[in-house]
């Protein structure tokens, strides 16, 4: 089969290689997909550059998220050749999701959510199972609260403005750009700051004057944190889920203490096999209702690959981007 693969780090469109392996027979509780689509995330522009906790050294294989087709199972699977399925990968084992097929772990696959296209469904898993472990789980965000999500125009950010209105809660996105603005809004964003004009804290304070918002979704890091803390309300939640920025927070333990909030970490991975067949089932039912969407950016050829991980990487997306598969 072919598969995208780095032998070294760094930029996608230089070190990636469609390279041509042989797939094994599936191990026991391995199910294998002929790959219809994947989606693109942020992780995969990290670990081809060698900026990942899961990936250490190469070869480097990206591909987080796939749904596809059932070609083979090994022992004591229970789906068949033919059933449709969404599922993460194991990219750190070298199996990653862009490649003509994938190897899963078959407790790794889920029900497609009725109605969605196969590049939607591509970019479900991550941005949303995150999501929901983030606002629901770990902040259990109220309708009566308002919450600030830092990037709110990236894959993570666009799935926890919708999760947050979903909730009944108000949201506040950051952005970059107007066109960025315009999406958030789009998504149900009640407002919107763009950094490049207004630092964070004090945009907050214009629309929220002292009170602050109590729970804050930070996929961002960097200075969106340091910003991010100074309008928290007392007894906030502040979720942290990742670095898009390149650099994790500086946590300063005596602001926390004295700010009286919580610094509270959110990790998909984390949850037992029967949490996260529940959640899927909540957000399968969201999405059935109408009340989340995969919003798609754009739609990459499979021999497309580095460039889709490239402008991920660029922070150039505005949604999801989504490889198709090999055909």
């Amino acid at each position: 089969m072919r598969i995208w693969r780095a032998t070294r780090f760094g930029q996608p469109t230089e070190v990636l290689e469609l390279q041509d392996i042989d797939n094994p027979e599936p191990g026991e509780n391995i199910v294998e997909l002929r790959v219809e689509a994947a989606g693109v995330g942020l992780p995969d522009a990290l670990m081809v550059a060698g900026n990942y906790p899961a990936v250490h050294k190469p070869p480097v294989t990206p591909g987080q998220e796939v749904v596809g087709t059932v070609t083979r199972v090994g022992p004591g699977c229970s789906l068949q050749p033919g059933d449709r399925v969404l599922s993460s990968t194991r990219f750190a084992e070298g199996y990653g999701g862009f490649a003509e097929t994938c190897q899963v772990f078959e407790a790794q696959t889920l029900p497609i959510p009725g109605g969605m296209s196969a590049e939607e469904a591509a970019g479900f898993w991550v941005p949303f199972h995150t999501g929901y472990v983030g606002v629901i789980q770990r902040a259990q965000l109220q309708p009566d609260e308002t919450m600030l999500v830092l990037g709110g125009a990236g894959s993570s950010g666009s799935a926890a403005i919708q999760l947050g209105k979903a909730v009944g809660a108000q949201v506040i996105a950051t952005v970059s750009s107007e066109e960025k603005a315009e999406f958030c809004r789009s998504l149900g964003a009640d407002h919107v700051i763009n950094y490049r004009e207004t630092p964070i804290n004090e945009g907050v304070k214009a629309i929220r004057g002292r009170a602050g918002v109590e729970v804050v979704y930070d996929p961002v890091g960097g200075t969106a944190y340091a910003q991010a803390v100074k309008c928290i309300a007392r007894h906030g939640r502040l979720v942290l889920i990742g670095y898009s920025s390149g650099a994790w927070p500086e946590v300063d333990p005596l602001n926390v203490i004295l700010r009286s909030y919580s610094l509270v970490g959110a990790f998909p991975g984390a949850r037992t096999l029967e949490e996260t067949r529940a959640q899927h089932a909540e957000l399968c039912r969201m999405a059935e209702a109408g009340q989340i969407r995969v919003p798609v950016d754009r739609v990459f050829d499979f021999e497309e690959a580095p460039q889709a991980i490239a402008r991920v990487g660029d922070s150039a997306a505005v949604g999801k981007v989504i490889v198709r598969g090999a055909g």
